[in-house]
């Protein structure tokens, strides 16, 4: 056996590795960022991939066909983005909740006026999605992400998935995780607006020739800026808390698609 023989046996096996870690990449919060050039994602996914190769105990059984092949290689993939999305949801869920937040402070007033800029984010989503990222970074979320990947090898090998029955329901548990995520990073904010609005429509009530337009406005704005302000630091604790379910939903993802 000459010395590239094997690196041809393994070849095929690095192939599949690579593309569910590359499906990861594309989804992946801060890895899949669009900020992260094009080249070094790829250099990371090959890196990681060269990596797990070398923890399997033998290369994979090729199928005999290249359909059936091509069809792994696209649920390597599909899985590899699975892992990847899991995680965005956290972003998901707090970008949500930013949403919802900038709304009823006013300060998407200028989506409303002006159609065309629907998708620039408002500064409120701007600053709980960086938080959002600081957090994820400095709790180890990435590291986390990247163990995860590597443990799916062992659970679920090459060209060894299977979906289950169960798939639905722990895909719905993570999906419901962000949206809860998403309530608990508006709720503060939100029930001092409404909170807000009933004493403003009590003021209008006594005081009708008070133009709430001009009043309510810059009100709800200031007070949902000091709200959020001041509970900054607990949303630390719920991405990190949203994270571990989430990551719960992804290990139990990959153990029951066998």
């Amino acid at each position: 056996m000459t010395s590239i023989e094997p690196a041809l046996i393994w070849m095929p096996t690095l192939l599949l590795v690579t593309a569910r870690v590359a499906g990861v990449m594309l989804a992946a919060p801060v890895l899949g960022h669009s900020v992260v050039p094009v080249k070094v994602r790829v250099l990371v996914a090959v890196g990681i991939g060269l990596a797990a190769v070398g923890r399997l105990a033998d290369p994979v059984r090729l199928p005999p066909h290249w359909p059936d092949l091509a069809v792994g290689l696209g649920c390597e993939l599909l899985l590899g983005f699975a892992i990847g999305y899991a995680a965005r949801l956290i972003f998901a869920g707090v970008e949500l909740g930013a949403f919802h937040v900038a709304q009823q402070m006013g300060l998407s007033l200028a989506q409303v006026a002006n159609p065309l800029a629907a998708d620039a984010p408002s500064s409120v989503r701007g600053l709980l999605r960086l938080l959002a990222v600081v957090v994820f970074l400095a709790v180890g979320g990435h590291r986390a992400l990247i163990g995860g990947l590597m443990q799916t090898f062992r659970t679920v090998p090459p060209l060894g998935f299977v979906p289950a029955a169960g798939m639905t329901n722990t895909i719905a548990a993570m999906l419901g995780a962000s949206f809860v995520l998403a309530l608990k990073v508006a709720a503060p904010v939100l029930i001092a607006l409404l909170l807000a609005t009933v004493a403003l429509g009590l003021l209008h009530r006594t005081m009708p020739q008070c133009n709430l337009l001009s009043v309510g406005l810059p009100t709800r704005a200031m007070l949902g800026l000091l709200v959020l302000a001041a509970t900054l630091g607990v949303l630390a604790p719920l991405i990190d808390a949203a994270a571990g379910q989430i990551g719960l939903g992804v290990r139990a993802l990959t153990q029951g698609a066998r």
